[in-house]
């Protein structure tokens, strides 16, 4: 008779909701701080929406409006030296981990932002609507948006091609013996790119302490996620890979921030990936101020459904049942962003003749910035010695251009621990399939592990020396101080001790500091 036998993951899948305790047992200062920043983020792309809609913004404008939530309470979360990427859509993870940077002790939604938090929003909108004064000099536009020092790596305009990068990251805070992560977003269009499932591999493969946030807003542009594959709930991809899985109410953000917590308690502990399926929704199209019913792909009555979760609803009605704040305040609020972000807009622009407004000419990057950083003019190569090989007249040694590879690779990795080297085989076969990498294996355990070593040896001999010299110096003035007194006690009571004497003189010569 044939036999079966059920198997089973070993990774953990779970979905997360947050019941009435956990909103009444929630910080106050937390759900201030989501309360504001969404406020903020939602006025952001708004305006950037009314600049998009004035043809004010060149390249597509992909708004962010209704999935606020995810992008808030997962980045919340998250401590200073965390890193983040995102996708083409990913004004409201930008903004998020920009405005924690400027505001790390959290926000008050009563109170006027800092002259720091306003720089932020300008510099943000500027390099979208691709002016000198971004974040990135106007190179980068809507979905290049990049700002290191506050922990963000930079969105990218590829489908998926932001994992394979922010794994690189994960890597390296792992390999540097932090307990730093990194978040990479992306969406339900990008969860079945190739790139995306190779990296989920390889980090579960090295334990990299990398989150997978899937954003699921049920539309690749007009494709749902149930035309695009037949396991919808796109957390299901970390049964394959040994990753453990949540999936929550992206429209909850304190939903969202209990599976970012549980999901960095596993990251930190030294655990490996994770996934977080964040099921959202975008108000809008796929870019622009129109709807996508507007466009015939969703109805307006799903629509409507979707904007009574909409994250800033759900937040204000939980803060005022616990009177953490009124619903006048939170007007207020509202009211305060829109201004502050019409004036920032007014700021980047100026009227015309026609009554229209367009972007100030002043503040356009200049012409002669276009190549800079692009193309060398050759100063790092400055005190460097360059010899063609015709010219050379030293010993020559004739070896096979693999070889030489490998020899060249060695002695890179000699000079920097920093250098690594990635592939399939590279460690076996004498050198992987070609042998470029022959010896690199011992090399890497042994040579430059040396350096190393010997710097460490070289440290801990200094301190003993520091040690023994103290010591030494301590036994000296122990010694003279006794040398000293019998001097005295000798004097005093006897001159017949004389040879005593000479016997004291000589310790006092021979250990006295010089």
């Amino acid at each position: 008779m044939t036999m079966y036998q059920p198997l089973h993951s070993y990774a953990a899948w779970q979905e997360i909701t947050v019941s009435t305790e956990d909103w009444k047992a929630a910080s106050p200062m937390l759900l201030a701080t989501m309360l504001t920043q969404l406020h903020w983020i939602r006025a952001f792309e708004e305006t950037v929406l009314d600049l998009a809609a004035a043809g004010l913004v060149h390249g597509p404008a992909h708004s962010s409006i209704g999935q606020e939530g995810g992008a808030v309470g997962s980045i919340l979360a998250l401590s200073a030296g965390d890193q983040i990427n995102g996708s083409h859509r990913g004004h409201h993870q930008f903004l998020a981990k920009a405005l924690q940077h400027v505001a790390p002790d959290g926000l008050d939604p009563r109170a006027a932002p800092t002259a720091e938090f306003e720089v932020v929003l300008q510099k943000t909108l500027a390099e979208i609507m691709g002016l000198a004064q971004g974040f990135c000099r106007g190179r980068g536009g809507s979905m290049h948006l990049r700002w290191l020092e506050a922990g963000a790596l930079g969105t990218n305009a590829i489908v998926g091609g932001g994992v394979p990068l922010a794994a690189g990251a994960a890597w390296a805070h792992h390999h540097a013996g932090t307990d730093r992560v990194a978040v990479t977003y992306f969406g339900d269009g990008a969860i079945n790119i190739g790139s995306v499932l190779e990296t989920m591999n390889l980090s579960a493969a090295w334990k990299t302490p990398l989150c997978f946030f899937v954003e699921n807003n049920r539309y690749a542009v007009s494709t749902t996620v149930e035309e695009a594959t037949a396991e919808p709930r796109l957390s299901a991809r970390g049964q394959a890979f040994n990753i453990p899985a949540w999936k929550v109410d992206g429209m909850d953000p304190l939903a969202v921030h209990t599976a970012m917590t549980e999901a960095l308690a596993y990251m930190r502990s030294g655990g490996g990936p994770t996934i977080i399926e964040a099921d959202v929704y975008r108000f809008f199209h796929q870019n622009g101020p129109f709807p996508g019913s507007a466009f015939g792909y969703r109805s307006k009555d799903e629509e409507a459904q979707w904007r009574t979760r909409d994250p800033l609803l759900r937040i204000a009605d939980e803060m005022v049942k616990r009177q953490l704040i009124t619903a006048e305040e939170i007007a207020a609020l509202r009211a305060r962003c829109k201004a502050i972000m019409r004036r920032i807009a007014d700021e980047l622009t100026e009227p015309t003749e026609g009554g229209k407004r367009q972007v100030r000419q002043d503040l356009w990057p200049r012409a002669d910035f276009r190549d800079v950083g692009l193309r060398s003019d050759g100063t790092e190569l400055d005190g460097v010695r360059l010899q063609e090989a015709g010219d050379y007249r030293g010993p020559t040694t004739t070896r096979k251009f693999v070889d030489a590879i490998a020899d060249v690779l060695a002695r890179r990795m000699e000079t920097d621990a920093g250098i690594v080297v990635l592939g399939e085989d590279v460690h076996r076969l004498k050198g992987g399939t070609n042998g470029a990498t022959r010896g690199l294996k011992d090399y890497s355990l042994i040579a430059c592990w040396v350096p190393r070593f010997r710097k460490m040896l070289l440290l801990a001999w200094a301190v003993v020396w520091r040690w023994m010299a103290a010591i030494d110096r301590l036994l000296n003035s122990c010694i003279l101080i006794l040398c000293g007194w019998l001097l005295i006690r000798f004097l005093i009571k006897s001159a017949r001790h004389a040879t005593c004497l000479v016997v004291t003189l000589m310790f006092l010569w021979c250990y006295a500091p010089r």
